[in-house]
């Protein structure tokens, strides 16, 4: 995993280098994951739904209106882009079985209803926005214009530390308090990764005053790997990665805005 997060961190220093007479924003956030895990049955909606968590993060955008051409204010497409690189940390404190097999009056039932499983990551993103709306005219103190949508793509390391319990007992001394499918060679996973993901999403910008949005996005990510809660589902019966839902809301800060409209 060190070659992806090498190509990340040189990616966003070329970018910081050359960056110096560009436009700089950074950002503040917190939502909600939704985490669609081995835990519960594939295709319910409170096994989809109700795994959830929260996220918080930190961002850092870049933007290049101000290097727009006099004669082309709005019409650029870089007028219309920010790269952002952020930090992210997902926290879900605990992720249960849901669907039919858990409400079997059987001890399998009970089993798959006493184990708990517990999620932290954090995560090193970087993506692509496009807005839909010049920014600079969206920046520009005096514009009426007062939101801004936008769509969104980009790719993240992550690293991850599982957990695993039962109320039935502890599983590293007696791995039978464990539903069967979990007691097979390699069908667990516990402890700490790492894994990459591609995510996209949409948003919009709110502007709150010349110099501060507020931001509401929302992002489905999808993980490279099925080892994030530390159940091999392709061990045991399925080929299904990892999936998460977020949805954020915050407060992005303009730290040097230069509109090409004051040269």
């Amino acid at each position: 995993m060190k070659t992806p997060v090498t190509i990340i961190f040189v990616i966003v220093f070329i970018l910081e280098f050359k960056a110096q007479h560009f436009t700089h924003d950074i950002g503040a956030f917190v939502g909600s994951t939704s985490l669609q895990t081995d835990y519960g049955q594939r295709g319910n909606l409170t096994s989809e739904w109700s795994n959830n968590g929260l996220s918080f993060s930190v961002a850092h955008y870049l933007s290049f209106y101000n290097r727009t051409l006099r004669w082309d204010p709005n019409n650029a497409l870089h007028n219309h882009l920010l790269v952002k690189t952020e930090i992210q940390y997902l926290r879900n404190a605990n992720l249960h079985h849901h669907g039919k097999w858990v409400e079997k009056d059987s001890y399998g039932g009970e089993q798959l209803r006493a184990m708990k499983g517990t999620l932290r990551m954090l995560e090193l993103g970087v993506n692509l926005e496009y807005f839909l709306r010049p920014l600079e005219e969206f920046v520009y103190p005096y514009s009426d214009m007062w939101f801004n949508p936008f769509f969104t793509f980009g790719f993240k390391y992550s690293m991850y530390t599982n957990g695993l319990s039962s109320e039935l007992g502890d599983w590293n001394e007696d791995i039978s308090v464990l539903p069967q499918k979990y007691t097979l060679k390699n069908a667990l996973d516990i402890g700490s990764g790492e894994a990459i993901s591609l995510s996209v999403g949409l948003g919009t910008r709110f502007k709150l005053s010349p110099k501060i949005d507020l931001v509401t996005q929302f992002s489905y990510q999808y993980f490279f790997s099925d080892k994030i809660d530390g159940l091999q589902a392709k061990v045991i019966e399925n080929r299904n990665n990892e999936w998460l839902l977020n949805i954020q809301v915050g407060i992005a800060y303009h730290l040097n805005f230069s509109s090409p409209l004051f040269y």
